[in-house]
């Protein structure tokens, strides 16, 4: 199914569990096994479960038609992602913050922001965006900037 914009239907399926929350440029969608990211600007507020999606695709480009959202939105497929957990309390971050993971791996802030969340042992996700590594924590809306110690 070739559009007259250049955009070609590659896939129909869903995003499985809750999106919640702003979704902003940067944001990370899982979709069947593979990642992807927002690429543009965009501001929509969103509160759906297991959207349907269809996933198009103009070379190196993606757009995302999401069920519940308001607009399509512009994505990039991931290569490096890094799905892991915290390894034990989770209480946000505060500008320099450490993340010992339960891969092994640890990683600290590098982009100051200061926000407060406690859970036990999140999920988390961190993926090369632009040049920099960014983590995304389970049922958090903000995302930072680490870099890895180990």
């Amino acid at each position: 199914m070739q559009a007259q914009t250049g955009w070609t239907l590659v896939e129909e399926t869903y995003i499985k569990g809750s999106i919640s929350g702003t979704i902003t440029q940067g944001y990370i969608f899982k979709v069947s096994r593979d990642f992807y990211v927002i690429n543009e600007r965009t501001r929509q507020r969103v509160r759906t479960r297991n959207p349907d999606v269809k996933i198009y695709q103009n070379g190196s480009d993606y757009k995302l038609v999401i069920d519940d959202f308001d607009e399509s939105v512009i994505c990039k497929k991931l290569k490096n992602v890094i799905e892991t957990q915290i390894s034990g309390e989770f209480k946000g971050w505060e500008g320099e913050t450490i993340f010992k993971m339960m891969n092994g791996q640890i990683w600290q802030q590098s982009s100051y922001a200061y926000m407060y969340h406690y859970s036990y042992s999140p999920n988390v996700l961190i993926y090369e965006f632009k040049g920099n590594w960014i983590m995304k924590v389970e049922d958090v809306d903000e995302t930072i900037q680490v870099t890895k110690l180990k």
